[in-house]
């Protein structure tokens, strides 16, 4: 949904990216390492004064990580050595290069300025060959990203991003586990997107740019400037907030040169100058590569699924070639393609060009009923949990009770127990629902009043809504990660060399969970008094007398509530507190998405629960981050708050 306030900030000013003269030296040094130097060199810098540049190191492409990083800190030894005498006031016999480094430091530089240089020395390896890459790459997917930053009021800008991020590669991953053209850290991707061992769709272009779009207008709502969201992008809009209320101001050069968060380090610093950086060299590739041959846009048309089905069958039935159909579902991890699972029902799958939907529906006529699911492939068995049951167990796996039951032995649903492994047969197929079907038609001429033919759905039928399952708890979430790519051997793998590459973002969640000088906490959503009382490892009966709070009382969202902290730190508090909301905020995302946003004007009358109730899919807590300025206590009619438009994500 385009947001009418969106549209406005957007054309606030002809350019909403500013470039102070305070930030023009940081965007010169980015467009260095952007188009002048390559991977196999590498600038000896100072990671404050990037104008100060000690010397380009080039090494032999054939060299090991092991060499490039010890070259790396050769060099960073020569100049810290070269920098203590400076401090000393060992100033004579100065080559030309070492008279250029001291007068860099200016005529009144003291000996402390020299000693406090040595820990900034900072190497940085070059990007030009990655980025003529990328500019190559980028014309692939230029039209899908400006449409899709249009459609949703994010300015078009924002398309160079991808640059710092990847290098408009699709399928790069991070050290640090990002993935994607975008850089999707698994933890916030999963608020826009679909991420687990099956559906990774942080590596497909379409879903991750939809997301990127939407994290950016979270961001910019929640720090008010684009240079501030792009800079989020990278360190989490809380921690924005914070240097806004430090510093009392939203002006980005002030707040890159003076803000001195604890994880606001050199990369997020130097987000928003190498994203202007990345946007000159972008708007102005010849300049500074010359002409350049960009590859052709792709053009593909989704299709979604109505069942779940194998991916060789499905190109097969649409004949496609599997090699094709992989590039163009980049989303489909292994087990789909060596045939352990099965496409997911909802799946939008990508099929080569723009086949005619007569064509389309021919491949679905090609497609037989007994290759398509009711449920995703299993492993064969299953361990119950607690709380769960064999009819959850059959629903969830698609196959009936009667057939469960006959798998295992059993003769009633009384004989499995807790902790006991469930086999569990293949789902039923289109063909199998069919037949059942027909031996009911054979009982009964119409049985419950409804046809044989209105029984089984056509193929092309929309699907059957997804069976019920308990959703993944945390640990598995995080489980389902895919490993990191490993080290290329063009990089050096010295722990600083690298991009200053973004985890969007640092932490979506801008609550604040810490505990104030006075021993107080404000009361978040989902939180209770026996919260408090087990976080602080204290009897609640402690708590509610130290607040004055009534027996039958509940703490309520907002008020602030005085602590104990004879048992644990405020520390330790803290971080249970986190523990807690992480995993409340995990195990939500494992089964729903933020699809877009919509306004909502308070009326008279309405209170965050009875608000929450109107939009039953949405958690309080949720509604609390989109709105972190809102006072809850006090709603007034007429305010406008902002509310996720949350669905469901078959996880099967």
């Amino acid at each position: 949904m385009l947001l009418s306030h969106i549209e406005g900030a957007v054309g606030e000013t002809a350019d909403p990216f500013v470039q102070p003269p305070a930030l023009e030296r940081d965007i010169r040094f980015w467009i260095r390492v952007y188009t002048e130097v390559t991977t196999d060199q590498g600038l000896v810098h100072d990671d404050w004064n990037l104008g100060l540049v000690y010397e380009v190191l080039r090494f032999d492409p054939a060299s090991s990580p092991t060499q490039r990083e010890r070259r790396v800190n050769e060099a960073k030894g020569r100049y810290s050595a070269l920098l203590r005498h400076f401090a000393d006031g060992a100033t004579d016999n100065l080559t030309a290069h070492e008279r250029r480094i001291l007068h860099a430091f200016g005529d009144k530089a003291s000996p402390s300025d020299f000693r406090d240089a040595i820990g900034r020395i900072r190497f940085q390896l070059g990007q030009a060959d990655r980025f003529h890459e990328g500019l190559i790459r980028a014309a692939v997917w230029e039209k899908e990203i400006a449409r899709t930053l249009s459609q949703h009021g994010v300015p078009p800008e924002i398309a160079a991003l991808p640059h710092v991020e990847s290098s408009f590669n699709v399928a790069a991953y991070s050290k640090v586990g990002a993935a994607g053209l975008w850089q999707f850290m698994p933890s916030t991707a999963r608020r826009y997107m679909r991420v687990d061992s099956i559906v990774d769709e942080r590596l497909d272009p379409y879903s991750a740019t939809e997301a990127a779009a939407n994290l950016m207008l979270y961001n910019y709502r929640l720090v008010g400037t684009w240079p501030l969201a792009v800079t989020a992008y990278n360190h989490g809009p809380g921690g924005l907030r914070r240097a806004q209320d430090e510093l009392g101001t939203s002006d980005i050069a002030v707040i890159v040169k003076r803000f001195q968060g604890t994880t606001f380090g050199f990369a997020s610093r130097n987000f928003y100058v190498a994203f202007l950086a990345a946007l000159e060299v972008d708007r102005n590739a010849d300049k500074y590569f010359g002409p350049i041959t960009r590859l052709p846009d792709t053009e593909s048309t989704p299709v979604e699924l109505p069942d779940y089905i194998s991916v060789d069958a499905l190109a097969k039935a649409f004949n496609v070639n599997m090699g094709a159909l992989r590039v163009l579902n980049p989303a489909l991890r292994p087990p789909i393609w060596n045939g352990s699972r099965l496409v997911p029902r909802g799946y939008k799958l990508r099929l080569p060009g723009t086949p005619p939907q007569s064509e389309i529906a021919a491949g679905w006529t090609r497609l037989p009923s007994n290759q398509r699911y009711l449920a995703q492939k299993n492993d064969g068995s299953h361990r119950l949990r607690r709380g769960e049951t064999l009819a959850g167990v059959a629903a969830a796996s698609g196959v009936s009770m009667a057939r469960l039951l006959a798998v295992n032995g059993w003769t009633s649903a009384h004989a499995a127990a807790r902790g006991d492994v469930v086999r569990i047969p293949m789902p039923a197929s289109r063909a199998e629902m069919a037949g059942g079907a027909a031996a009911l038609a054979a009982i009964s001429p119409s049985p419950s009043g409804i046809s044989p033919a209105e029984a089984l759905p056509a193929p092309v039928a929309a699907a059957v809504p997804p069976p019920a399952a308990s959703p993944p708890s945390p640990a598995e979430v995080r489980a389902a990660r895919p490993p990191s790519e490993p080290v290329s051997q063009r990089q050096t793998s010295n722990k600083d060399s690298l991009l200053p590459v973004a985890s969007p973002t640092g932490n979506s969640d801008t609550t604040n969970y810490e505990v104030g000088t006075d021993n107080t906490v404000i009361v978040q959503a989902e939180e209770t008094l026996g919260h408090f009382a087990d976080w602080a490892r204290v009897d609640s009966q402690l708590l509610r007398r130290l607040n004055k709070i009534h027996k039958n009382a509940a703490v309520t969202q907002g008020a602030r509530l005085k602590l104990d902290f004879s048992r644990v730190s405020a520390a330790q508090f803290v971080q249970a507190r986190r523990e807690y909301h992480r995993g409340l905020q995990e195990t939500f995302f494992a089964g729903h998405r933020i699809a877009a946003t919509e306004n909502y004007t308070v009326k008279r009358g309405d209170s965050l629960w009875t608000i929450v109730q109107q939009h039953a899919d949405v958690p309080l807590w949720l509604v609390a981050q989109y709105n972190p300025d809102v006072n809850f206590k006090d709603m007034r009619p007429g305010i406008t708050l902002t509310l996720p438009q949350v669905v469901g994500i078959n996880r099967q």
